[in-house]
């Protein structure tokens, strides 16, 4: 997999600048971060391509439309398009801590974890893919939460599986059923749109309607990491961020 990235900066904030850049000129792209030496890194990415040929292009698409050098990274060997020195992408990393960050794991692996437990289980891989990527959210470990809230989607708590709401948003206990999304597509981006606000104070990027009923209800940026979720998005839930990256570490090992 070759991995198109058009900059990378110790600044969350510089980084959101040059996607809202790339976006103004039609390029798609999202935050990924990384930890050099200690440091945490912001990079922006701008495509992934399974040959070198199509990344090649998308890099000179984005030089013609925006002057911007981009640069390629593969799994295990790092591209001669730029001078930079950036290092090559770390292999899974199974004890994330940061609500923030790639999705490492793929929407095929998510979908294949949980078929193994419920062979009903809805195929939402993909959205919390799509969706982490854009927020730079970890989509995976997200899914994985969502496997929390939900039982493995059989939905055997206050909340029903025809509400698509896989985060419990607005179940509060004593029965209050919380709230409910027209599409499994939109249950996902409310999930994802409500770990954000806990996750970090920056206004939250607008390629998508905000669907979160309790977004505002959120103290913004009072839980940067899982296990910080702890009391706030389950009460008491004093394991409760413990218990998603036990999950995820599963999913990621099967």
């Amino acid at each position: 997999m070759y991995k198109v990235f058009a900059g990378s900066f110790k600044s969350r904030e510089n980084a959101q600048e040059r996607v809202a850049f790339l976006r103004s000129k039609g390029i798609h792209s999202f935050i990924v971060s990384t930890v050099i030496s200690g440091e945490t890194w912001f990079r922006v990415q701008a495509g992934a391509f399974s040959t070198r040929e199509n990344a090649d292009k998308r890099v000179n698409e984005i030089k013609a439309k925006t002057g911007i050098n981009a640069f390629l990274l593969t799994d295990n060997v790092r591209s001669s398009t730029t001078s930079n020195t950036v290092p090559s992408p770390r292999s899974i990393d199974l004890n994330p801590s940061s609500i923030l960050g790639p999705t490492q794991l793929s929407a095929e692996q998510m979908n294949a974890y949980v078929r193994t437990i419920n062979s009903n289980a809805p195929l939402l891989g993909e959205y919390y893919k799509t969706f982490g990527e854009y927020y730079g959210i970890r989509g995976d470990v997200a899914f994985a939460q969502a496997l929390q809230e939900t039982g493995y989607f059989r939905f055997t708590g206050d909340v029903r599986g025809s509400q698509n709401n896989f985060a419990g948003i607005g179940a509060t206990g004593g029965g209050a059923r919380g709230a409910s999304f027209n599409t499994p597509e939109e249950g996902v981006l409310a999930h994802l749109q409500h770990l954000y606000a806990y996750a970090t104070t920056e206004a939250l990027p607008d390629k998508y309607p905000l669907v979160d009923p309790r977004f505002h209800l959120v103290n913004r940026g009072s839980a940067p990491t899982w296990t910080a979720l702890n009391g706030k998005w389950a009460v008491p839930g004093t394991t409760y961020g413990q218990s998603i990256l036990n999950i995820y570490r599963r999913m990621a090992e099967a």
